[in-house]
């Protein structure tokens, strides 16, 4: 397997891809008899992964926990990993393989004025830029002059309809710099969305078999994992069917139940177990406070959402007993990361779109918009200025809903969801231990 040449290019060497996309790529080799389906794996920023990575033939072990259970299962799916800098193996890459896949959270998709602008300069100079958008531009560009024909690109990131929003930035940003390219990658350049889940917590030696512990590359992750796909893909793809991922015609509703009951959940959970003294997600669920908070968000989430009550509780009951396994340590701080990205794309969507069908905003929605500004003021998490903790709530709710959803802040309900989310402020600062 090792001579294979790679077939995906991947763009963000993280734990997450090497547990996910890597690991079900794994499982399609082992089960056919055709050409392997192997990556090419650049990182983003620093090169530091893909050096660890390459210095051990880029074979890695994924340990994988259950409750009570545990499997360790050795990785090969990676061929190559390369510093996301090295710029002529990258477009190499880029022209020959048959899909791309990209994992680079959801603070990857969001470019300031500054960085657009140096992108922008670097694609019309040729060089290489550092943003992800800008380099699949540049990646494209060299597929073209190849004659490297159609392709996929694939967005594998917590991130409402994550293939549109990826493309949106790429065809934007080659409309700008070259409108023929731009052109062509309307034509032949397919953007696929999907729908990931697998916990894979930061690294732990203790959560490692001892024998792995001194083993850089290792990984944990639960056993539970889900994959759902929608788009095309021109050149082919691996079956990743056969590891047991779903290829839907539309992927929204699989979207919303994801990230409006797993993330949502997580993100509700990081604010509100930090700042009632808890580290991990399993020892939040433990907190007869934060596992109440939790239910009022899923059953907010549960009333727009376009499944029946008895597949959305089966759901709810599942991702609660993977929340509990306490052989997965995912910490809270972790999780916490980006929290007001977070907040926007999992929790103010249910909040909007409840106010739309005439539902009152929900408990559980305003309490992980409180439970963070309450978090932030009591300086367990970071964020913009709230005032100290008991002071005027009212204002600092004011400022929450500003920061996260102006649009709502400015609309009839504004008033309401202020108020709400003040007392919710208030309480959680009274009853935080």
């Amino acid at each position: 397997m090792t001579a294979s040449p790679a077939r995906i290019a991947h763009i963000g060497l993280g734990a997450f891809h090497r547990s996910h996309q890597a690991w079900y790529t794994e499982l399609v080799n082992r089960a056919s008899d055709e050409e392997p389906w192997r990556i090419a794996a650049f990182t983003v920023r620093s090169p530091h992964a893909a050096e660890v990575l390459a210095g051990q033939d880029c074979r890695y072990p994924l340990v994988l926990l259950g409750r009570d259970t545990e499997h360790v299962d050795w990785i090969d799916a990676i061929a190559e990993a390369h510093d996301g800098a090295d710029a002529a193996r990258w477009r190499e890459a880029a022209a020959s393989v048959a899909l791309i896949t990209v994992t680079i959270t959801e603070a990857g998709y969001r470019m300031s004025e500054a960085d657009a602008a140096a992108t922008r300069a670097a694609l019309r100079a040729g060089a290489l830029p550092s943003t992800v958008a800008g380099r699949l531009v540049d990646g494209l560009r060299a597929r073209r002059a190849a004659g490297g024909g159609p392709i996929a690109v694939v967005s594998c990131d917590n991130l409402r309809d994550n293939g549109g929003v990826l493309a949106r930035a790429v065809r934007g940003l080659a409309r700008e710099v070259d409108p023929d390219l731009a052109a062509w990658i309307e034509h032949d350049v397919s953007f696929v969305s999907t729908a990931v889940d697998r916990i894979t917590p930061a690294p732990d030696r203790a959560m490692l078999p001892a024998e792995l512990r001194e083993d850089p590359t290792a990984l944990v992750a639960e056993e539970y994992a889900s994959w759902i796909l929608a788009g095309e893909f021109p050149a082919g793809r691996p079956a990743w069917e056969l590891a047991g991922a779903e290829f839907v015609d539309d992927i929204v509703p699989y979207e919303l139940r994801k990230l409006w009951l797993l993330n949502a959940g997580h993100t509700l959970l990081a604010s509100l177990g930090l700042l009632r003294g808890h580290t991990s997600v399993a020892e939040a669920m433990t907190d007869p406070v934060c596992r109440a908070a939790l239910d009022a968000l899923w059953a907010d989430a549960a009333d727009v959402l376009l499944f029946a009550p008895d597949e959305i509780a089966r759901v709810c009951a599942a991702i609660a007993e993977r929340f509990e396994n306490p052989r997965i340590r995912h910490e809270l701080r972790q999780i916490a990361r980006d929290s007001e990205l977070k907040l926007r794309e999992r929790v103010v969507p249910v909040i909007a779109d409840r106010l739309r069908r005439d539902l009152a905003p929900g408990d559980g929605e305003l309490t992980a918009l409180a439970a963070w500004a309450a978090a932030v003021r009591a300086g367990v998490l970071d964020g913009p200025g709230l005032g100290a903790p008991g002071a005027d709530p009212e204002a600092a709710a004011a400022a929450v809903l500003q920061t996260l959803a102006p649009e709502l802040a400015a609309s009839p309900h504004g008033a309401e969801v202020t108020a709400s989310t003040a007392l919710l402020i208030r309480t959680l600062e009274g009853n935080a231990s």
